[in-house]
Protein backbone atom coordinates (compact mmCIF):
# COMPACT_ATOMS: atom_id res chain seq x y z
CA UNK A 1 0.00 0.00 0.00
CA UNK A 2 1.05 3.34 -1.06
CA UNK A 3 1.36 5.95 1.84
CA UNK A 4 0.62 9.69 1.68
CA UNK A 5 3.67 11.68 0.96
CA UNK A 6 4.37 14.99 2.76
CA UNK A 7 2.97 17.25 0.11
CA UNK A 8 -0.45 15.08 -0.01
CA UNK A 9 -0.65 15.43 3.81
CA UNK A 10 -0.39 19.03 3.76
CA UNK A 11 -2.40 19.31 1.09
CA UNK A 12 -5.19 17.27 2.61
CA UNK A 13 -4.36 19.29 6.01
CA UNK A 14 -4.75 22.62 4.19
CA UNK A 15 -8.18 21.72 2.39
CA UNK A 16 -9.47 20.90 5.63
CA UNK A 17 -8.67 23.87 7.60
CA UNK A 18 -10.51 25.83 4.47
CA UNK A 19 -13.32 23.94 5.14
CA UNK A 20 -13.51 24.10 8.90
CA UNK A 21 -13.22 28.17 8.60
CA UNK A 22 -16.44 28.11 7.04
CA UNK A 23 -18.06 25.62 9.56
CA UNK A 24 -19.54 26.86 12.54
CA UNK A 25 -18.16 25.78 16.03
CA UNK A 26 -19.50 22.55 15.90
CA UNK A 27 -18.85 21.42 12.78
CA UNK A 28 -22.65 23.10 10.95
CA UNK A 29 -23.18 25.05 8.55
CA UNK A 30 -24.15 28.39 8.72
CA UNK A 31 -27.43 29.28 7.45
CA UNK A 32 -26.13 31.89 5.25
CA UNK A 33 -23.44 29.35 3.28
CA UNK A 34 -26.45 26.17 3.78
CA UNK A 35 -28.60 29.18 1.47
CA UNK A 36 -25.23 29.50 -0.60
CA UNK A 37 -24.61 26.32 -1.51
CA UNK A 38 -28.89 25.67 -1.88
CA UNK A 39 -29.24 28.71 -4.30
CA UNK A 40 -26.20 27.23 -6.42
CA UNK A 41 -27.75 24.23 -6.66
CA UNK A 42 -31.35 25.24 -8.25
CA UNK A 43 -29.18 27.43 -10.69
CA UNK A 44 -26.60 24.14 -11.63
CA UNK A 45 -30.56 22.33 -12.59
CA UNK A 46 -31.92 25.54 -14.04
CA UNK A 47 -29.22 25.55 -16.47
CA UNK A 48 -30.21 22.11 -17.99
CA UNK A 49 -33.67 22.48 -17.01
CA UNK A 50 -36.71 21.26 -19.56
CA UNK A 51 -38.55 24.36 -19.88
CA UNK A 52 -35.80 26.79 -20.36
CA UNK A 53 -33.64 24.45 -22.87
CA UNK A 54 -37.55 23.97 -24.50
CA UNK A 55 -38.08 27.81 -24.68
CA UNK A 56 -34.63 28.81 -26.19
CA UNK A 57 -34.98 25.97 -28.51
CA UNK A 58 -38.53 27.00 -29.69
CA UNK A 59 -37.28 30.61 -30.29
CA UNK A 60 -33.92 29.67 -32.25
CA UNK A 61 -33.93 28.99 -35.84
CA UNK A 62 -31.26 28.20 -38.49
CA UNK A 63 -29.13 30.47 -39.71
CA UNK A 64 -29.04 30.38 -43.76
CA UNK A 65 -26.05 32.25 -44.21
CA UNK A 66 -23.32 30.26 -45.82
CA UNK A 67 -20.25 32.40 -44.63
CA UNK A 68 -20.66 31.66 -41.21
CA UNK A 69 -20.34 28.22 -39.21
CA UNK A 70 -22.99 29.54 -36.91
CA UNK A 71 -26.05 26.41 -36.80
CA UNK A 72 -28.63 28.23 -34.97
CA UNK A 73 -29.40 31.66 -34.14
CA UNK A 74 -32.24 33.41 -31.85
CA UNK A 75 -33.30 37.21 -31.45
CA UNK A 76 -33.08 39.56 -28.35
CA UNK A 77 -36.67 40.15 -27.08
CA UNK A 78 -35.38 43.80 -25.76
CA UNK A 79 -33.06 45.40 -28.26
CA UNK A 80 -34.64 42.33 -31.29
CA UNK A 81 -30.78 41.79 -32.55
CA UNK A 82 -30.14 38.51 -33.97
CA UNK A 83 -27.24 36.01 -31.67
CA UNK A 84 -25.57 32.93 -31.70
CA UNK A 85 -27.85 30.61 -28.78
CA UNK A 86 -24.10 30.44 -26.86
CA UNK A 87 -24.75 34.51 -26.70
CA UNK A 88 -28.22 34.93 -24.85
CA UNK A 89 -29.60 34.10 -21.72
CA UNK A 90 -33.17 32.74 -20.99
CA UNK A 91 -34.16 35.04 -18.71
CA UNK A 92 -37.48 34.99 -15.97
CA UNK A 93 -39.74 38.13 -17.16
CA UNK A 94 -39.86 38.79 -13.15
CA UNK A 95 -36.66 38.31 -12.09
CA UNK A 96 -34.41 39.24 -9.01
CA UNK A 97 -35.24 36.06 -6.89
CA UNK A 98 -34.10 36.14 -3.47
CA UNK A 99 -32.51 33.40 -1.01
CA UNK A 100 -31.11 34.57 2.01
CA UNK A 101 -33.16 32.74 4.80
CA UNK A 102 -34.40 28.91 5.10
CA UNK A 103 -37.62 30.18 4.49
CA UNK A 104 -37.13 31.73 1.45
CA UNK A 105 -36.40 28.20 -0.05
CA UNK A 106 -39.53 26.98 -1.49
CA UNK A 107 -40.05 30.25 -2.59
CA UNK A 108 -36.72 31.12 -4.55
CA UNK A 109 -36.73 27.37 -6.17
CA UNK A 110 -40.55 27.78 -7.33
CA UNK A 111 -39.95 30.96 -8.82
CA UNK A 112 -36.75 29.82 -10.83
CA UNK A 113 -38.04 26.25 -11.46
CA UNK A 114 -41.92 26.31 -11.46
CA UNK A 115 -42.15 28.30 -14.43
CA UNK A 116 -43.81 28.14 -18.27
CA UNK A 117 -42.63 29.09 -21.32
CA UNK A 118 -45.06 32.37 -21.00
CA UNK A 119 -42.64 33.41 -17.85
CA UNK A 120 -39.37 33.25 -20.02
CA UNK A 121 -38.16 35.98 -22.33
CA UNK A 122 -34.37 35.28 -24.26
CA UNK A 123 -32.19 38.33 -23.59
CA UNK A 124 -28.60 39.19 -24.86
CA UNK A 125 -26.26 39.39 -22.18
CA UNK A 126 -26.20 43.10 -22.22
CA UNK A 127 -29.86 43.76 -22.38
CA UNK A 128 -29.74 40.44 -19.31
CA UNK A 129 -27.13 41.96 -17.50
CA UNK A 130 -28.53 45.46 -17.36
CA UNK A 131 -32.58 43.85 -16.98
CA UNK A 132 -30.60 42.27 -13.42
CA UNK A 133 -28.72 45.56 -12.83
CA UNK A 134 -32.14 47.47 -12.82
CA UNK A 135 -34.53 45.14 -10.73
CA UNK A 136 -31.49 45.06 -8.32
CA UNK A 137 -30.90 48.58 -8.19
CA UNK A 138 -34.93 49.80 -8.31
CA UNK A 139 -34.05 51.85 -11.41
CA UNK A 140 -35.15 52.00 -15.26
CA UNK A 141 -33.62 49.95 -18.05
CA UNK A 142 -32.67 53.28 -19.94
CA UNK A 143 -30.38 54.18 -16.23
CA UNK A 144 -29.44 50.77 -15.85
CA UNK A 145 -27.57 50.21 -19.15
CA UNK A 146 -26.32 53.93 -18.80
CA UNK A 147 -24.52 52.65 -14.99
CA UNK A 148 -23.63 49.92 -17.11
CA UNK A 149 -21.60 52.17 -19.39
CA UNK A 150 -20.06 54.02 -16.28
CA UNK A 151 -19.21 51.03 -14.57
CA UNK A 152 -17.16 50.08 -17.98
CA UNK A 153 -15.63 53.12 -17.74
CA UNK A 154 -14.71 53.61 -13.66
CA UNK A 155 -13.01 49.96 -14.35
CA UNK A 156 -10.54 51.54 -16.75
CA UNK A 157 -7.07 52.00 -15.22
CA UNK A 158 -7.18 55.79 -13.09
CA UNK A 159 -4.49 57.61 -15.36
CA UNK A 160 -7.03 56.73 -18.20
CA UNK A 161 -10.08 57.78 -16.43
CA UNK A 162 -8.28 61.32 -15.45
CA UNK A 163 -7.13 61.35 -19.27
CA UNK A 164 -10.10 60.76 -20.74
CA UNK A 165 -12.18 63.31 -18.41
CA UNK A 166 -10.13 66.06 -18.49
CA UNK A 167 -10.20 65.96 -22.76
CA UNK A 168 -13.57 66.47 -22.19
CA UNK A 169 -13.50 69.27 -19.78
CA UNK A 170 -13.70 68.07 -16.71
CA UNK A 171 -11.74 70.00 -14.08
CA UNK A 172 -8.40 67.83 -11.95
CA UNK A 173 -10.59 68.96 -8.55
CA UNK A 174 -13.90 66.86 -10.33
CA UNK A 175 -12.16 63.98 -10.52
CA UNK A 176 -9.79 63.46 -7.54
CA UNK A 177 -11.12 60.34 -6.49
CA UNK A 178 -13.51 57.22 -7.64
CA UNK A 179 -17.27 58.69 -6.60
CA UNK A 180 -16.28 61.91 -8.62
CA UNK A 181 -15.00 60.52 -11.49
CA UNK A 182 -17.70 58.30 -11.71
CA UNK A 183 -20.44 61.02 -11.64
CA UNK A 184 -18.44 62.49 -14.01
CA UNK A 185 -19.15 59.47 -16.22
CA UNK A 186 -22.53 59.70 -15.57
CA UNK A 187 -23.06 63.39 -17.03
CA UNK A 188 -20.65 63.09 -19.71
CA UNK A 189 -22.51 59.37 -20.93
CA UNK A 190 -26.05 61.67 -20.41
CA UNK A 191 -24.88 64.03 -22.80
Amino acid sequence: MTQPSKEDISKRKDKLDKMLRGLEDDGSMSEKKLCTQLRSAVRQVWAMHDVKVSYLMSQSYSDMNMATRTKWLVDCECCGESFKTNDVAVDHIKGEHSLKTFEDLVPFATSILGVSHDDLQICCHTCHDAKTYSERYGMSLEEAFAEKEVIVKINQKVPIQKKELLSHGFLAKEITNNDKRRDCYRKLLKG
